[in-house]
């Protein structure tokens, strides 16, 4: 609670930097996502942490499946020769040497047990490699289900704490967001505001225009009017006066102005995949579940954070499986490939659809393997579409 005190002290911040009666730039929209990077930069050791906590998760689970499957393996071989010995002890019952002595035999410690052996070799003859496998193979089935029992322990630990951990990041994360958000939303405001403003002004110009083109219509009409009129002439002594009139004539022409919302331009550089708060490290190669190893970048960001085309290109497959859940695969145009997996749902998106740079392809989430309890992206980079390659600088590069 003392870090998230932190995050939200900071975050205000933010929110008072601009005030409400000021215009939000992209200038304040850039220095709040700088901001919301540092919190998020804070945030890392706790998204270190997460991340070794996986490995560690992933590695332990894999230790307990070979555990499991080397004791079902010693507990058959222990009752193979447990039958044999079943046959020994018929023989010693049978000879000089007795069951119990056997039992001893089987229970004494290192240094005791040759000489016990050679006792029993030269008093009745026995093979001792039914007694010494025996042995062996007790002591293996001890010691690995002894391990069994602590490497649960340590996994049911490790879930604990990773649990505990996600909910501390993702309550990092959201904060984070929320301002810059808020920034984001008051600018779209402000510049619907504009639009309207400005369409308020130009109805009022036309208005004007209009009434300038009346009163001056109003005033041709009136001298020529005026004009048409004949002055007096004198002749004999009187006065004639011809009255003639006329019409002026008018035209009106009507201005249309378009008002449309421009397109932000693409810089060009790349995108974040990840358009939000997010967290993420350096993971290439890591251990995970099922013996694999990570080919790709896992970005943590609270559920439903738009997912970015990085660069743009062409949706190449959309696809939804039991590992990586709702996926794409995006191929820029240069031919470099891009695999967003784990996604809670698709963007408005279709297999040969054209996106540009930023587009969103996705939603963030934890469909397929991925933990409920800390939804994230698997981000994969696989340059001019062949095999993986460590994604984890360009995305550095892109995300800051």
């Amino acid at each position: 609670m003392k870090r998230l005190a932190r995050i939200l002290a900071a975050l205000l911040v933010i929110a008072v930097a601009v005030p409400a009666i000021a215009q939000v730039t992209d200038e304040d929209i850039d220095r709040a996502r700088q901001e919301v990077n540092r919190i998020v930069a804070d945030s890392q050791e706790l998204g270190d942490a997460i991340q070794e906590g996986w490995a560690r998760q992933a590695e332990l689970g894999d230790e307990i499946a070979g555990l499991k499957s080397s004791i079902e393996f010693a507990q058959v071989q222990l009752a193979e020769t447990e039958q044999r010995l079943e046959e020994v002890a018929v023989e010693l019952y049978m000879g000089s040497t007795s069951l119990a002595s056997l039992s001893v035999l089987i229970n004494a410690a290192d240094d005791e047990f040759g000489a016990g052996l050679e006792y029993l070799r030269e008093v009745s003859g026995v093979d001792d490699s039914v007694v010494n496998q025996l042995r062996i193979f007790r002591r293996e089935l001890d010691t690995q289900t002894s391990r069994l029992a602590e490497a649960s322990d340590e996994q049911e630990i490790v879930t604990a704490e990773l649990e505990e951990m996600a909910v501390e990041l993702l309550e990092d994360l959201v904060a984070a967001q929320s301002v810059y958000d808020e920034l984001v939303a008051r600018q779209q405001r402000e510049e619907e505001e504009r639009r309207r403003r400005e369409e308020e002004e130009r109805r009022r110009q036309e208005e004007e225009r209009r009434r300038q083109e009346q009163a001056a219509r109003q005033a041709t009409s009136t001298t020529a009017t005026t004009s048409a009129q004949t002055t007096p002439t004198t002749a004999d002594d009187s006065f004639t006066t011809t009255t003639g009139g006329g019409e002026g004539t008018t035209s009106t022409t009507t201005t249309t102005t378009t008002t449309t919302t421009p397109t932000p331009p693409s810089s060009g550089n790349g995108t974040c995949p990840v358009a939000g708060a997010v967290s993420f490290s350096d993971t290439w190669g890591a251990r995970r579940s099922g013996g694999r190893r990570h080919q790709g970048v896992d970005m943590i960001a609270a559920r439903g954070t738009p997912l970015a085309a990085i660069y743009e290109g062409t949706i190449k497959r959309i696809s939804n499986s039991g590992l990586g859940g709702k996926a794409v695969w995006l191929r820029a145009n240069n031919g470099d490939e891009f695999y967003y997996a784990h996604m809670d749902d698709f963007g408005s998106i279709s297999v040969g659809q054209q996106v540009p740079e930023g587009y969103v392809v996705g939603y963030n989430g934890s469909t397929g393997n991925a933990s409920s309890s800390l939804p994230h992206l698997h981000f994969e980079f696989h340059p001019g579409g062949g095999g993986a390659v460590n994604p984890y600088p360009l995305v550095k590069s892109v995300c800051g």
